[in-house]
């Protein structure tokens, strides 16, 4: 039995047939995953379709990449967020321009600029930047892989215990933090954090089809507090318009034609070989 509080039903078609009543307000979700998979779109995404209702505001916390480049990235999909900026209502927490010195540009919807000395420093620049407005917030961080390596991993699991009591339990936000799970060592405090975290997304590239050439994209439901899940590997890929789900019947034609193509190159191979 669940006990369903405040959800958004969110406009990602994969994520919708994983999470049917949607990501709960007041949450702390892990996107996980390897290069490639497109976790950054996601978040993208997801925030596109947030901002649909007036009310509500969204917060980037950018590490991986500059301000002007989380735009353009919106722009690339057709997500005009011009006007969200403009009103107030999309705003970027840039914790990476300070790395650029004179190469530094100034970008339209930038609130605070930050480099993360002290962890205490991150939590109330997000916090002050997500205050309530006539709707809800929601937080995004892309990553948190800097952060794992900067600061002792007690200092990080305190910071992240601190983010989910005050941005996300004590505002009601939303919020969605990435890590990119490229070794051990993060993976390692995934392993610490799953139990600290309302929700766990995990993304992967299935495992067979690369042994065919073929990176299906799929993610994966491991946990979310408060409401139901189907915890499948459900496929899916980047289009036009962002992410999407997959059509069965066209990755069916696709593997048979990989099939063909790799018992082609057996024989071939073997062939050669006599």
């Amino acid at each position: 039995m669940y006990l369903m509080s405040k959800v958004f039903l969110t406009g990602v078609s994969p994520l919708n047939i994983a999470l049917p009543a949607g990501i709960p307000y007041g949450s702390l979700t892990l996107l996980l995953g390897p290069g490639g998979v497109g976790k950054s779109v996601m978040l993208a995404n997801l925030s596109w379709d947030f901002l649909k209702d007036s009310r509500n505001a969204v917060v980037h916390v950018t590490f991986d990449d500059s301000p002007d480049a989380l735009l353009a990235l919106y722009a690339y999909f057709g997500w005009d967020i011009s006007r969200y900026v403009a009103e107030g209502r999309f705003k970027i927490v840039d914790c990476f321009s300070f790395r650029l010195g004179p190469f530094k540009k100034s970008v339209s919807g930038v609130v605070r600029e930050l480099e993360v000395r002290d962890l205490s420093s991150l939590v109330y620049a997000v916090s002050d930047a997500s205050s309530p407005t006539r709707g809800s917030t929601m937080v995004l961080i892309d990553s948190l892989n800097e952060l794992i390596l900067k600061f002792e991993v007690s200092q990080f699991l305190d910071f992240i215990k601190s983010l989910r009591a005050v941005v996300s339990k004590g505002l009601g936000n939303i919020v969605i933090a990435t890590i990119h799970t490229t070794t051990e060592t993060f993976q390692e405090v995934v392993n610490y954090l799953e139990y600290l975290v309302d929700g766990v997304i995990e993304t992967r590239f299935n495992p067979s089809f690369l042994e065919y050439g073929i990176p299906l994209k799929e993610l994966l439901v491991r946990k979310m507090r408060g409401v139901p899940t189907n915890p499948v590997w459900i496929p899916y890929v980047i289009s036009n318009d962002g992410i999407a789900a997959v059509d069965p019947q066209k990755l069916a034609m696709v593997l048979q034609e990989k099939i063909r193509e790799a018992e082609k190159l057996k024989k071939l191979l073997s062939g050669s070989e006599d």
